[in-house]
């Protein structure tokens, strides 16, 4: 099973990720770290990154990765050309590769259409986007993730929220296919209220 690593400076949601990660944290598979997301990339295979549909990674961790690896940006606009017609909807992700011989992949899954608030049932978009992640990556083999917070950004969706949105994708991710729908709407259910 791949390991997933949480990281991020916000001190809130790392706390929550720990609350809401619980059992997998127990289990080995999700470590929480407080810190720097570029600071683990030679301890990954890929990364996860949110932003919006249009693939702009001008702020935040964003533009962080983006000035860690030049290319990147212009290879996201690449990817969401050639899979999405210019235009990579909430619920989608799009795997790019990094040049770098570790991190060899950046998992780009957008949270909102625009630069927005995510309030109002669109902090929904978390769980959508890091699923699609998980979802994306499972077609490649990787050993390590690590992925910042969701939607805690520019979104403003609440540390507690963002940490359960991702829990339950994670849980759900970890499901085996054929797990009943009502199982599956239950826990979404209970992470979105």
């Amino acid at each position: 099973m791949t390991r997933l690593l949480l990281v991020d400076l916000d001190a809130d949601l790392v706390s929550a990720w720990r609350q809401a990660f619980a059992t997998p944290i127990a289990e080995g598979l999700v470590e929480v770290r407080h810190g720097s997301l570029l600071d683990v990339l030679p301890e990954v295979d890929a990364v996860f990154t949110a932003g919006n549909s249009y693939g702009q990674m001008d702020g935040g961790i964003d533009r962080a990765l983006a000035d860690h690896w030049p290319g990147i940006q212009r290879a996201v606009w690449a990817a969401i050309a050639d899979d999405h017609h210019g235009y990579q909807p909430v619920g989608t992700a799009s795997v790019v590769p990094t040049g770098d011989t570790r991190c060899r992949r950046l998992v780009y899954a957008p949270t909102m259409r625009v630069p927005m608030r995510l309030t109002g049932g669109l902090e929904l978009a978390v769980h959508d986007a890091f699923w699609s992640a998980l979802v994306a990556i499972s077609n490649h083999q990787v050993e390590a993730i690590a992925t910042p917070g969701f939607g805690t950004g520019f979104g403003h969706v609440s540390p507690t929220k963002a940490a359960h949105l991702m829990s339950t994708a994670h849980t759900l991710w970890r499901l085996p296919p054929t797990t009943p729908i009502s199982h599956r709407e239950r826990l979404l259910h209970d992470a979105s209220h």
